[in-house]
C-alpha cells in the first residue's frame, strides 16, 4: 500500500513537471485584442470588462462540461479541487434526512455554507430537516438540468455581502444558455467494465428567435436520466474488497444471526428484565435452508465469548438487500425566454420542473427483546417496546421463565420509494432610464418530498405478541403488522428583488460603478409525518414534524472605484433582517493592482453570516438514531466491554433528540484572500489565490461523543440510561452502581458552538499551444492545497490542524471528516479538424488515521485508531487486528486516476464520443470503519472517491441547423 501511494504521488509530480516544462513551447508575444465587452460576473452586480476581478472565480464552460464526461451536475462538481468533504453524493448509504439529494461543499464547510444560484437567483432548499452538522440547508443539484447549462461560475470567496445568508464559503452560479437558436439532441449510455452502475441519459435543447434582430428568444431543455440498481456484492469489484472482508469481516458468509428463526434468551429472575445472553440457556431455531446455516467461528469475526461461537444458526444476508447505487429516474425540464419590448425595456422569464425518483432497498425489520426499543412520537418519546414472551407463550421454549426473543420479519416488503419534485418560476423586467440600468423580478420555487416506507412494524399489532400471546408466525402473517408509511415535506421560497446600476464621476482609471438593490423573501417549510408514526405507533422510527415560515428583508450596495488605470477597489455591504434576530450588516472590500499588462495582484476582506435554518428555530426538530455509539462507561476502550456489560455497548444504536432552539444566533465569518494573476504570454496564464476563512458560532448539534465522555458539563436529563439495578454494573461488593445501566437515549439540541478555520492556496494554470497544421493543444492545471483546517467544538476548545488527517480522530473532541492536503487535476485537450482527444489526471491526497489529541490533552504517543497495539490508556478504539498487516503506516492511501476521451464531428451535424473515466481501473482506497456498523457498507470514502472503477460512456449528439 505504501508503494502504491508513492507511485501515485510521483505520477502527479511527474505530470506537473511535464506541464511546467511544456509552457516553453508557447510564444511570448501578446496578441492584439479587440476592446472587451462589459459583462456581469458572479459576485458582483456591476458589469466590468475584465473577467478577472478582485475575487477568485473558476469558470466551467459548456465545452469543459462535455469533455468531463459528467452526466449530472454532481459528477461535474466532484471534479473541482476546491470542493471538500461534507456534501452528499446521492448514494444509498445517506441517512434518511438527505436521501435522493446531491449537494456541494466548498472548502469542506458543508452544504449549508455553499449557496447555489440558478441564473443569479436562489433555489429553494430541499424539504428536509437534517440534524447533521453543516447539512441543515440542502440545495439539491439533481434539480438542475445539465443540458441547459452554458457555464458554471464558482465564486470561491465569502459572498454574504452580495447574496446574503449561506454564502459563507462561496457561491456556485449555474448560468443557462441565452439567445440560443437551433436545436440539439444527445444520448449517453454508461457503465463500468463489469456492466454495473449503469446510467442512461437522453436530453434535448431547442431555441428559436434572434434577440438582436427579432426581439425575442425562447429556450427549451429537457433531460431524462435513468440509473440501474447495483448491489453491494456486484459493486465491490472496484473497491479493496479483499481488505474490506479481511479487516471488517464484511462481504463474507456471516451477516446477521437475527432471522425468521428466532433466538430466545431466558430471564435471570422473574421480573428482572435481565437475560442470559450466553451459555446453554440461549435457544435458537434452525429450520432454514441448509445454505443459510452457519457455525459461528473466528473467520466470521465472532468473539470467543459470543453466544454464536460454535453454535449453528440461520444467517440473514443483510447485503443481499442493500445497494451501492439505487434504481432511479430523473426528469428535468426548463424553459428560458427573453422579450425585447423596446430599446429601453425587456422582459424575461424562467420555468423549471424536476421529478426525481429513487427506490431504496433495505433488510427486513427485526425485534430484539434483550433491551427496550425507543419509540418516538411528535415532540418526544413514546412508550418503549421490549419483546419479552410471557410464561406459557406458544413460542416460549422456557416453561418456567419469561424469554426475550430476537426475530426478523423476513416475509414483509421492505425499502423506501422516494420522489423529490421541484417547480421554479421567475418573471421579470429590466431596462434603462437615463444613465441607470435596472432589473426587477419575482421568484417562486417549491420542492416537495413524498416518501413511502415499507416494512416498519406497527406497535398496536406487535404488542399483541405479549398482550394476547400471539405467535411470531401469526404476527408475521397479520396484514396489519406493517402498514405503508407516507411522509411528506415541502419547502418553498417566494421572492421579489430589484436592483439598479449606474456609473458616475471620473477617477484616474475611469467612471465609478455603483449598484444597489433590495430583496424581500418568504421561506416556508412543512414536514408532515405519517399519522401512525406521529402518534408513536411505529417501532423505533424517529419522526419530525415542522410547520414554519418566516419573512426576510435585505438591502445591498456596491461601489467600484478605479482610482488609477492600474488600481481599482470594490466595496460592498448588505443588511439582512430575519425574524427574532437583530438586523445584520456585513461588509466586503476588494482591491486589484495591475502592475503590467501581464501581472496583477488582488485581495479581498469579507465578513459573512449564515442564519439558522428554518428547521433549527421552528417548533419541532429532528429525531434520529446514533449508530455505532460507544458507551464510555460500559466499554471504555471502545473494543472490550467491562465486566457486566455486553459487546453491544461498544457499538450501540441509541436514540437522539435534536430539539429546535429559538435562542440560536446567526453564524459569523471573516474571510481573507490574496491572489496573483500572471500572464507572461498570450498563451499562458497563472492564477494563484491564497485564502483564509474563519467561521464562528456555528449552529450544530451538541456532540453525543463529547456529551457521553463529559457528562458533568451537561444537565442530568441529557443522558438516559436503563435504571434497572440488575442491568447496572456492580462494584467490588456486588452492589449496583447508579448511572451505569445500558445507554438508551441522549439529547443533543442545536446550539451556537465552536468555530472552523480553513486556509489554503488555489492554483490554476492554463497553456494554449498552436501546433499549426497539427491542431492546437490546451493544457490546464487546477489544484487546491490546504494549509490548515482547524475546528473547535465549543468556545475555548483547542484548535488542532486536521489537514491530512481524519479530523475526528486527530482530535477526538471534534466531528471533522477526512481532510486531504492536496487535490489536483491536470487536463489536456488536443483538437484538429473533426478530432478531439482529451485526458485528465486527478489526484487526491492520503489521510492519516492517528489519534493525537482530545481537546486540550495531547496523547504522550500518537496511536492508530484502527488495528491493534494501542496503549493501555487508549479509549474508543476500533479493534481490527488485520488492519496493521495492510496499513502499518495507518493511513488511507492517496488516489490517482486518469480519464481519457475522444470525440469525432466529421459527420454533418453529428458528434460521436467515447469517454473512459479511470482508464487504469484504480481501485478506491480502502477506508476503515466500524466492524459492524452498516454505515461502512461502502468500504471506501464516498466523499473523496468512487467505486465505479473503469467507467465507459458512449455519447452521440445531433445538431439541428
Amino acid at each position: 500500500m505504501i508503494f502504491k501511494e508513492k507511485i501515485g504521488v510521483q505520477s502527479v509530480r511527474l505530470a506537473l513537471s511535464v506541464f511546467a516544462g511544456s509552457m516553453l513551447i508557447g510564444g511570448y508575444a501578446h496578441a492584439q485584442t479587440e476592446a472587451p465587452q462589459r459583462i456581469e460576473i458572479t459576485g458582483s452586480n456591476i458589469k466590468r470588462a475584465d473577467k478577472e476581478g478582485t475575487s477568485p472565480i473558476q469558470t466551467i464552460t459548456a465545452k469543459e462540461i462535455t469533455q468531463s464526461g459528467a452526466t449530472t451536475v454532481l459528477e461535474l462538481l466532484k471534479n473541482v479541487p476546491s470542493m471538500g468533504t461534507g456534501g452528499y453524493n446521492d448514494t444509498p448509504d445517506q441517512n434518511g434526512f438527505s436521501r435522493g439529494v446531491a449537494t456541494a461543499s466548498l472548502r469542506g464547510l458543508g452544504s449549508t455554507s455553499t449557496l447555489i444560484l440558478l441564473n443569479g437567483r436562489r433555489m429553494t432548499p430541499s424539504a428536509y430537516a437534517n440534524p447533521n452538522n453543516g447539512q441543515s440547508t440542502l440545495y439539491d443539484l439533481n434539480s438542475i438540468p445539465i443540458s441547459a447549462i452554458e457555464k458554471v461560475e464558482i465564486f470561491k470567496d465569502g459572498a454574504s455581502a452580495i447574496y446574503g445568508s449561506d454564502a459563507v464559503a462561496g457561491v456556485i452560479n449555474f448560468i443557462t444558455k441565452r439567445d440560443y437558436q437551433g436545436g440539439e439532441a444527445s444520448v449517453k449510455v454508461g457503465a463500468n467494465d463489469d456492466r454495473e452502475f449503469g446510467r442512461q441519459n437522453v436530453n434535448a435543447t431547442i431555441g428559436f428567435g434572434d434577440y438582436s434582430s427579432q426581439g425575442y428568444n425562447v429556450l427549451f431543455a429537457i433531460d431524462y436520466r435513468k440509473q440501474n440498481a447495483t448491489t453491494v456484492q456486484n459493486g465491490s469489484n472496484d473497491i479493496e474488497a479483499k481488505l474490506y472482508s479481511d479487516i471488517n469481516f464484511r462481504l463474507n458468509p456471516y451477516s446477521s444471526s437475527i432471522s425468521n428463526q428466532a433466538f430466545f434468551y431466558k430471564e435471570r429472575t422473574p421480573g428482572a428484565l435481565s437475560f442470559f445472553t450466553t451459555g446453554a440457556t440461549v435457544i435458537n431455531q434452525t429450520n432454514c435452508d441448509a445454505s443459510r446455516k452457519l457455525v459461528g467461528g473466528a473467520e466470521h469475526n465472532i468473539a470467543a465469548t459470543s453466544v454464536l461461537r460454535g453454535r449453528t444458526f440461520c444467517n440473514y444476508d443483510l447485503e443481499a438487500s442493500t445497494d451501492v447505487q439505487s434504481k432511479g429516474d430523473d426528469v428535468n425540464f426548463m424553459t428560458v425566454g427573453n422579450l425585447k419590448i423596446n430599446d429601453k425595456l425587456s422582459a424575461f422569464g424562467e420555468f423549471a420542473y424536476t421529478d426525481s425518483k429513487r427506490v431504496y432497498r433495505s433488510p427486513a425489520r427485526s425485534i430484539s427483546g434483550t433491551s427496550p426499543t425507543t419509540n418516538f412520537l411528535v415532540g418526544g418519546l413514546a412508550t418503549p417496546f421490549q419483546a419479552i414472551l410471557p410464561v406459557g407463550h406458544p413460542d416460549n421454549p422456557n416453561k418456567d421463565a419469561r424469554s426475550a426473543v430476537a426475530y426478523r420479519f423476513e416475509n414483509l416488503r421492505t425499502g423506501t420509494d422516494l420522489q423529490n419534485q421541484s417547480a421554479r418560476l421567475v418573471a421579470g423586467l429590466k431596462g434603462s432610464i437615463s444613465t441607470w440600468d435596472w432589473e426587477s423580478a419575482v421568484l417562486w420555487n417549491r420542492s416537495k418530498r413524498n416518501e413511502v416506507a415499507h416494512g416498519f412494524l406497527y406497535l398496536p399489532t406487535l404488542r399483541k405478541l405479549i398482550t394476547e400471546n400471539r405467535s411470531l408466525a401469526s404476527l408475521a402473517a397479520d396484514p396489519t403488522i406493517s402498514p405503508d408509511l407516507t411522509n411528506i415535506g415541502t419547502a418553498e421560497i417566494t421572492q421579489w428583488d430589484g436592483k439598479a446600476t449606474t456609473e458616475f464621476g471620473s477617477l484616474g482609471g475611469g467612471a465609478i460603478g455603483f449598484a444597489a438593490g433590495v430583496e424581500l423573501r418568504q421561506e416556508k417549510l412543512t414536514i408532515d409525518p405519517d399519522p401512525i408514526n406521529a402518534r408513536g405507533d411505529v417501532l423505533g422510527l424517529s419522526t419530525t414534524a415542522i410547520n414554519a415560515q418566516r419573512n426576510v428583508s435585505s438591502a445591498f450596495v456596491e461601489l467600484r472605484t478605479p482610482f488609477l488605470k492600474n488600481f481599482e477597489m470594490d466595496f460592498a455591504g448588505r443588511y439582512d433582517k430575519y425574524p427574532s434576530f437583530k438586523g445584520n450588516f456585513v461588509p466586503k472590500v476588494g482591491a486589484k493592482w495591475t502592475v503590467t499588462d501581464g501581472l496583477a495582484f488582488r485581495g479581498t476582506y469579507a465578513e459573512g453570516f449564515r442564519a439558522p435554518a428554518l428547521s433549527q428555530v421552528a417548533a419541532g426538530g429532528a429525531q434520529f438514531f446514533l449508530n455505532g455509539t460507544v458507551d464510555p462507561i460500559r466499554c471504555p476502550n471502545g473494543a472490550n466491554p467491562v465486566a457486566g456489560a455486553e459487546q453491544a455497548d461498544c457499538s450501540k444504536s441509541v436514540s437522539g433528540v435534536g430539539g429546535a432552539n429559538p435562542e440560536l444566533k446567526p453564524e459569523k465569518s471573516k474571510s481573507y484572500a490574496l491572489g496573483m494573476i500572471y500572464s507572461p504570454s498570450s498563451n499562458f496564464d497563472v492564477v494563484i489565490d491564497a485564502y483564509k476563512l474563519r467561521q464562528e458560532g456555528e449552529v450544530a448539534l451538541s456532540s453525543s461523543t463529547f456529551l457521553l465522555e463529559h457528562p458533568a458539563n451537561f444537565p442530568a436529563d441529557y443522558i438516559l440510561r436503563d435504571t434497572n439495578p440488575l442491568n447496572q454494573l456492580k462494584d467490588a461488593n456486588g452492589n449496583p452502581i447508579p448511572g451505569t445501566g445500558p445507554l438508551l437515549a441522549v439529547k443533543t439540541p442545536w446550539v451556537n458552538q465552536g468555530s472552523t478555520e480553513v486556509s489554503g492556496v488555489d492554483v490554476e494554470l492554463k497553456l494554449r499551444n498552436n501546433l499549426g497544421e497539427n491542431g492546437k493543444l490546451t493544457t490546464s492545471l487546477k489544484s487546491t492545497y490546504l494549509i490548515s483546517y482547524r475546528r473547535a467544538e465549543a468556545p475555548g476548545d483547542a484548535e488542532r490542524n486536521a489537514v491530512g488527517t481524519n479530523g475526528g480522530l486527530n482530535d477526538w473532541a471534534t466531528s471533522v471528516g477526512s481532510i486531504p492536503r492536496l487535490r489536483a487535476s491536470l487536463s489536456s485537450v488536443w483538437e484538429k479538424g473533426p478530432h478531439t482527444v482529451y485526458g485528465t489526471l486527478r489526484f487526491t491526497d492520503s489521510i492519516a488515521q492517528y489519534r493525537r489529541y482530545d481537546n486540550a490533552d495531547t496523547y504522550p504517543v500518537p496511536y492508530c485508531h484502527y488495528g491493534s497495539g494501542q496503549p493501555a490508556s487508549a479509549t474508543s478504539i476500533q479493534l481490527q487486528p488485520n488492519y496493521n498487516k495492510y496499513f502499518p503506516d495507518c493511513q488511507m492511501a492517496s488516489w490517482t486516476t486518469l480519464d481519457l476521451g475522444y470525440s469525432y464531428s466529421g459527420i454533418k451535424n453529428l458528434t460521436l464520443g467515447l469517454n473512459i473515466r479511470n482508464i487504469t481501473d484504480s481501485k478506491a482506497p480502502y477506508a476503515p470503519g466500524s466492524n459492524t456498523s452498516t454505515t461502512v457498507q461502502q468500504g471506501y470514502n464516498t466523499t473523496l472517491h468512487n467505486n465505479f472503477g473503469r467507467y465507459f460512456t458512449l455519447s452521440a449528439k445531433y445538431v439541428f441547423r
